[in-house]
């Protein structure tokens, strides 16, 4: 295959590696930032998702987006499962907010039901022997961290301990003796009419 001289000089700069290039001046490097637009304002239209199509020609894929939602289904199983976008998923999350609330209400009856029994199953394992002491800790500790968490509670409490010496309450007693008292007298006011 021939090519002519200029186009072979182009293409075997391009594919050389830096240091071996013919010329010793700086490089000029540009990124996309600094980099002018292309395109203008008036001529480009931005996506809008709404999720309403996908209501409307597939309702029952949107009912399977919300159900998965609902059951706490990560969104890319949920693209793979219902054939959609990040981006419709996304939109029927934030329009179905309402019925998800709801959802997850119950998924944190759940969560607590299920805290409860595994937390007695670990204590009837135990007493069997059937499984290690140092496990029971653990399980127990993250159970009781989702529960909390699923109920609003704090996770963490951290407590703060000042401990004070003798010469510190001694000085503090001093000062509020030294302080200056002031009379006033007390007099009871009547209700008024």
């Amino acid at each position: 295959m021939y090519l002519p001289n200029t186009l072979f000089k182009i293409l075997s700069q391009n594919t050389a590696p830096i240091h071996f290039m013919p010329t010793k001046r700086p490089r000029k490097v540009e990124y996309a930032e600094n980099l002018p637009a292309n395109l203008k304002t008036d001529d480009v239209c931005p996506s809008v998702w709404t999720g309403q199509q996908l209501f409307d020609k597939r309702p029952k894929d949107y009912a399977k987006v919300v159900q998965m939602l609902a059951q706490g289904a990560t969104v890319s199983s949920i693209i793979k499962a219902c054939k959609v976008s990040p981006h419709t998923v996304a939109i029927v999350r934030s329009r179905e907010a309402d019925a998800l609330k709801d959802s997850k209400k119950h998924l944190r009856g759940l969560i607590g039901t299920a805290t409860h029994l595994a937390v007695e199953k670990l204590i009837t394992k135990l007493n069997d022997d059937e499984i290690p002491n140092g496990v029971l800790p653990i399980a127990t500790g993250i159970l009781i961290d989702k529960h909390r968490q699923y109920e609003g509670e704090p996770t963490q409490t951290i407590e703060v301990k000042k401990s004070l010496s003798l010469d510190e309450i001694r000085a503090e007693l001093a000062n509020l003796k030294d302080e200056k008292v002031v009379d006033a007298e007390v007099s009871d006011v009547p209700p008024s009419e």
